[in-house]
Formats: C-alpha cells, structure tokens, sequence
C-alpha cells in the first residue's frame, strides 16, 4: 500500500475550482480507498513566506495537506492526474504496512 501526501495552499485553483476540491473528488470517482485533506495552523513553501491566521479567524491562504491511501497499482494510475492539477506542488509516498 502507497500512503500519498500532496502539499497545496488553500487558495490553489484547476479548472476554476480549488484544487483541494478538485482532487478530493477525483479520488473519490477514482475510487481510491480513502483521502482527507488537513488545514495546517501555519507553514511555508518554496517562495518562504509564513502562512498564518490573521484575526477573526480568517487565514492568508493557510497551507493544506492532501492524504490518501491504496494500492500502489491504483495510486500509480492517479498520480500523473494529481501531478497536472498540482503543478509544481510537491507530492510524497511512503510505503506503508496494512493494519
């Protein structure tokens, strides 16, 4: 089994949706086993700007993690259409030991 984690911004977009969206629906008609996606508290990417809250709540496009979890077989069939709607995004596997 083949443990995925996919590091977006919450503001990402493809295909005028937010791509945290987009991929999440994917999988699921891709019928890959499971999948959430996490908000981070605060975080940096490539281009080191820190991503925190700000008052009232509200966030400068937090950082978001993407995790799914299957076969490799299917996860290696999803994976060029997780690398388009990503981009540049970096994307992580780890082999991992069924439960």
């Amino acid at each position: 089994m083949l443990e995925v984690k996919v590091f977006l911004d919450e503001g990402d977009t493809f295909n005028g949706k937010r791509t945290s969206e987009y991929l999440l629906r994917l999988l699921l008609r891709e019928g890959i086993l499971g999948a959430s996606v996490y908000r981070a508290v605060m975080g940096f990417g490539e281009k080191h700007h820190i991503h925190m809250p700000r008052r009232f709540g509200t966030s400068d496009e937090a950082p978001l993690l993407l995790l799914f979890i299957d076969e490799e077989e299917r996860v290696r069939r999803v994976l060029p259409l997780v690398r388009e709607a990503i981009g540049r995004g970096l994307i992580v596997l780890t082999t991992v030991a069924p439960g």
